[in-house]
């Protein structure tokens, strides 16, 4: 840096701000100056060295990132890879690197914890469950972190979409198609999604005048097979749903396979809605109507709000984004497809 602050005629702590993308309130460089810089240096091959990096700064310019379940990426859910996708491109922006941790959240929540040290500068936790051990552990070494799908009251950085709203228009639409026994195959128990979507239902089925039944809600656990074996148990009970609304399309996809396997058809028989809207959604026969998540823009704005809080221009109280959701029609509900 010396040397391109000499070929320059600048200060070497103007050659420093320009090239590791710092901000300072007390020095300013023009943007003939930067221009410059950026050419001396590519001139001379310059490299900025991470390690010798941190150790000045105090900072690695790196984000962990922490998956719920070691099967996030083998169960084929486009969900992760699309949250993954949304933060690597927003750090990369801010010239952070990200760090995807081997440890989950979900079955290995004391061991993730051990995991966690100051090789990263922030932490984005993705789904954590109830009563996760990341957060003190986070807490006691000083490192931010930003959630995505946490529960309300977990965690001072909170990027959440609105899933009671989701539940609620999903069933609203199979209500407005003329449904009466519409049917739930709900997520898993400790996730903090399940619950606002079971709740949405319930109360869209409500203002309806339609009486749930405890029957009707079954497990999906988020994953075609459960989605699959639920279904099958519930069409083949007298009563059989004439829809059925799914947590996600993994476990939607799931009941379209069981209904086709039964002999009935999809929508003329029963009705299917799924959750994300992700391209799964488009790939399915029938393709899905399904809710909307904006799961990329989750990625996103969790890694934006994480670094903006690392660098001072994020409030360091708690801070709470929840992402609206909407709805998209495909041919599983008999609907043209559109988006509302």
């Amino acid at each position: 840096m010396s040397d391109i602050a000499k070929r320059v005629g600048t200060s070497v702590a103007a050659v420093s701000v320009t090239l590791n993308g710092a901000k300072s309130t007390t020095l300013r460089v023009s943007d003939d100056t930067r221009k410059r810089i950026f050419e001396v240096a590519e001139e001379l091959r310059y490299k900025r060295n991470p390690m010798a990096g941190a150790l000045a700064t105090g900072r690695t310019q790196v984000l962990g990132l922490m998956l719920p379940s070691q099967d996030a990426y083998a169960a084929h859910d486009p969900f992760y890879s699309l949250v993954t996708t949304g933060v690597t491109a927003c750090a990369s922006t801010h010239g952070y690197n990200v760090m995807l941790y081997s440890a989950t959240s979900e079955e290995e929540g004391d061991r993730a914890a051990s995991m966690i040290d100051k090789r990263v500068d922030g932490l984005v936790l993705v789904s954590p469950p109830k009563g996760t051990p990341i957060f003190a552990e986070c807490q006691r070494q000083g490192i931010p972190v930003a959630s995505i799908l946490g529960e309300p009251e977990e965690g001072p950085l909170q990027i959440r979409s609105d899933d009671y709203q989701g539940g609620l228009i999903a069933t609203r639409y199979l209500v407005s198609l003329g449904h009466r026994r519409i049917a739930h195959l709900k997520g898993r128990e400790h996730i903090a999604t399940t619950q606002p979507r079971l709740q949405g239902y319930l109360d869209a089925l409500k203002e309806a005048g339609i009486a749930p039944e405890s029957e009707w809600v079954v497990p999906g656990d988020f994953n075609r097979e459960t989605g699959r074996e639920s279904t099958v148990q519930l069409l083949r009970r007298a009563n059989r749903p004439t829809a059925i609304f799914a947590a996600n399309d993994l476990s939607a996809h799931g009941a379209l396979e069981a209904i086709r396997d039964e002999g009935l058809k999809v929508p003329g028989d029963v009705a299917v809605l799924g959750y994300d809207d992700t391209w799964y959604a488009t790939v399915t026969r029938p393709a899905l109507t399904s809710v909307r998540m904006h799961i990329e823009e989750l990625g996103r704005r969790a890694a934006d709000l994480l670094i903006r809080h690392l660098e001072g221009e994020a409030p360091t109280r708690d801070t709470e984004i929840i992402v609206p959701v909407s709805l998209t029609i495909r041919e599983s509900c008999g609907g043209k497809a559109i988006s509302m």
